[in-house]
């Protein structure tokens, strides 16, 4: 009789649940991991990230040192997509309309739009974005010229803090582009390519600091990941 194809979740190395529901965690460079380990047909081990947190899927018939060694491999890309994904981008009190007046977030601070035809170029002064823009001008063409200018400042603003952090934390500079996704402030590829949300530009910039040096740190501390994510196809927001 045939067994019925059921999902297993179990321990890694022995380890016990640390709670309830098929959680456990591995230790990786002093700091827990939580994750879920489900057994499976496939004929490798692949990682995802979800709303949950990690999730491993090994072959029925692997060692569980195997799975260990293949979560320890891919540690820089898992904390990265962890970091992006609990440090999300989407809570911020952004214009539901761009136009004249709107107030937005820039560095942790409160600017007024204005639109202003006499002006030849984009300018910032005393709280207020100043838009080179008659006000007659249609919302798309306005928000276009100010999501232009902040993804400008974005990448100077983003590019001086991994500059102080890679200082603070003696590394050298990692690659990293900007992201232009929604939901989260960025993650890690397995490459170690840092991907960082212009998004970014809305907050403080010791809070732009605190999430480059978490990412900058995962670099540090973890090797390379392989090629074992089950969710290139379909991946999280970065």
């Amino acid at each position: 009789m045939m067994q019925p194809d059921l999902q297993l979740d179990l321990p890694l190395g022995g380890t016990m649940p640390d709670a309830p529901g098929g959680q456990y965690s591995l230790q990786l460079d002093e700091q827990p991991l939580p994750f879920r380990l489900r057994r499976s047909r496939r004929a490798s081990v692949t990682l995802a990230v979800d709303e949950q947190g990690l999730q491993v899927s090994a072959p029925r018939g692997m060692a569980l040192p195997q799975i260990e060694q293949a979560i320890r491999e891919g540690s820089r890309a898992i904390f990265g997509k962890l970091a992006g994904k609990t440090a999300g981008a989407g809570k911020l009190s952004l214009p539901t309309r761009w136009q004249d007046g709107v107030r937005f977030p820039y560095l942790g601070c409160e600017v007024v739009l204005r639109l202003d035809g006499g002006r030849d170029r984009i300018e910032l002064c005393e709280g207020r974005l100043h838009l080179p823009l008659p006000p007659e001008a249609g919302e798309k063409q306005v928000k276009d010229s100010v999501q232009g200018w902040l993804q400008a400042q974005a990448r100077q603003a983003i590019e001086e803090q991994l500059e102080a952090g890679c200082r603070r934390l003696d590394m050298p500079m990692p690659p990293w582009r900007l992201s232009f996704a929604s939901g989260t402030w960025g993650g890690v590829d397995p490459d170690g390519r840092l991907r960082l949300s212009w998004r970014l530009v809305h907050i403080a910039p010791n809070e732009i600091s605190n999430v480059a040096c978490r990412f900058l740190s995962q670099l540090k501390a973890s090797t390379p990941a392989p090629e074992l994510w089950a969710d290139d196809a379909a991946p999280l927001p970065a």
